[in-house]
This record gives C-alpha cells, sequence and structure tokens, in this order.
C-alpha cells in the first residue's frame, strides 16, 4: 500500500486503493486457491512478527483482501498496528518454538522471562499456561499430519476454554504486547478455518523463522 505524499498532511494520510476482494470470499473457491491464500496469510503474519516486528493486528477478516489479477494478499486498516521490540521477540519466539517441540521446561522458562508467569504460580497454573502454548504452536509442529486441516481445527475453542481458570489463578498480567499478537493469530486461524484450508504449517514455520538472528542470549 503506497503513502500519496502530495495528498498526505500532518493529519491526513492518504494512500493508495488496494483492489483486492475480501478474502471471506474465496469460501467458496477451488480448494487449491484457498490452501495457497491460507498459506499466504500464516506466512505474512509470522513475518510480521519475526522480520518486520511490526503487526496490523485487528483480526478483521475485511482487512484481508485477495487480489484475483496479481495473486497477493492485501492488508487494509493499519489502525491498529503495532511494534514489537527485538529482546520481546527474541524470546516470544522461544517460547513458540518449546511449543513446536513440545519442550515444557523450555516453555516455562520464556514465560518467566516475558513476564506471563512469577514463579509463585501453582502447578495447575503453570499446567494451563504451559497447555495453552502447545495448543497454539501445534500446527507447526513436525509431528502434527501436514498439511493441518482447519477445517476440523479446535484450537481456538481449547485455548478459550483455559481462560477462565488462568484469569482466576493468574498472579500477574500477561506481557502488554501479547494481547494483539494472540488475537491476530487467533483471528488467523479462524479465518483459515473459515476457508476450510489445509496448510503445511511446519513448513511454512521452518522458511519465515530458519534465518532469525538472536540478539539475545537464551
Amino acid at each position: 500500500m503506497r503513502i500519496v505524499d502530495e495528498l498526505s498532511t500532518e493529519k491526513v494520510l492518504t494512500m493508495e486503493r488496494m483492489m483486492g476482494v475480501p478474502i471471506v470470499l474465496a469460501e467458496k473457491w477451488p480448494q487449491e486457491l484457498r490452501d495457497e491464500i491460507a498459506t499466504n496469510i500464516f506466512s505474512l503474519c509470522l513475518r510480521e512478527l519475526f522480520h518486520f516486528r511490526f503487526m496490523q493486528t485487528d483480526p478483521n477478516w475485511t482487512n484481508f483482501l485477495y487480489n484475483t489479477d496479481t495473486g497477493k494478499i492485501q492488508l487494509i486498516d493499519f489502525g491498529a498496528s503495532r511494534e514489537y521490540s527485538k529482546e520481546f521477540m527474541d524470546d516470544w519466539l522461544r517460547l513458540l518454538q518449546a511449543g513446536v517441540d513440545g519442550d515444557n521446561e523450555q516453555c516455562v522458562k520464556y514465560s518467566l522471562r516475558l513476564g506471563y508467569l512469577t514463579g509463585e504460580e501453582s502447578k495447575e497454573m503453570v499446567d494451563a499456561h504451559t497447555r495453552s502454548i502447545m495448543l497454539l504452536a501445534m500446527p507447526f509442529r513436525r509431528e502434527t499430519p501436514q498439511p493441518y486441516n482447519f477445517e476440523d481445527q479446535t484450537i481456538s475453542d481449547e485455548i478459550r476454554s483455559l481462560i477462565p481458570f488462568m484469569l482466576q489463578n493468574r498472579l500477574t498480567p500477561p506481557p502488554r504486547e501479547t494481547y494483539s499478537l494472540n488475537r491476530k493469530l487467533s483471528g488467523a486461524f479462524l479465518l483459515c478455518g473459515k476457508l476450510k484450508a489445509r496448510v503445511d504449517c511446519s513448513q511454512v514455520w521452518t522458511d519465515v523463522t530458519a534465518d532469525y538472528v538472536f540478539s539475545t542470549k537464551e
């Protein structure tokens, strides 16, 4: 999306019009095209996090457009965008990688470092929290049958079922950055489910994270 400088001021931002159609219209398109669109959505979400560290966090499905002429995904409405620090993203990637690897110990380690946990929580609370991370990472695991079928995914519902318990037993609020981040990822899961898409999420994860350069120590 190009900014039109000559028509912008300190109070008015003018950008070119995106000519794509809302991606929700792809629900009845051929399976192969729906799979391609969903794969690109997930790749874009992960690149927003780990490459750009700047994410359009509004999960409204109508903010995702598909240009049928170019075959590209287009994002609109950047009012809810936010930037993430390199330090935060280093540890958040390590946390999600622990989920991908099924490593509970590392999951707890980086949850403590990020501020999800204080170290004084009950075992039940720690288990519920690590369970939520494992669920979020499930589509990206090598052990998960690929391509992952989002039509049958229950991850969003399972994570949602843990929230009441965690709200009652948390000793500290989650890091502020994660509210918008989790909302966007959950929205992407639901959108891919609406498209009944099948995505090789493990390969997408590897492609996006393989060349990530950490600036902080483990």
